[in-house]
């Protein structure tokens, strides 16, 4: 994915599963191997001030919009982590095991 796409993807206003808004992506965060974009983190709540890492795997993108694959209640509940700059290991393993990313387990 091109750095103008990725600027584009994090200036978007992300939806949830049901069709409902969230709040603004604030940060693209990529996968360290490869650099494909894997993650998002999400801003919520009361003037948007709740952040949350949301994976991009099974969701799209339309124009300015990212809908994502899961919902909001969904969102909300998954492990925080201390940083929206930088997962660590033990961040990201707890929210893979949370959206259930690992191979054959499905979303909850």
């Amino acid at each position: 994915m091109a750095q103008a796409e990725i600027n584009k993807l994090q200036a978007a206003t992300a939806w949830d599963s049901n069709g409902k808004k969230l709040g603004d992506v604030n940060q693209v965060h990529l996968e360290k191997e490869s650099g494909i974009p894997a993650w998002v983190t999400v801003s919520t709540g009361l003037l948007n001030s709740r952040k949350h890492y949301v994976p991009l795997a099974n969701s799209h993108f339309e124009g300015d919009a990212l809908h994502l694959a899961w919902t909001k209640d969904q969102i909300t509940d998954a492990p925080s982590a201390l940083s929206d700059i930088e997962l660590s290991a033990e961040e990201e393993s707890a929210l893979i095991d949370y959206y259930r990313l690992r191979d054959g387990a499905e979303a909850p």
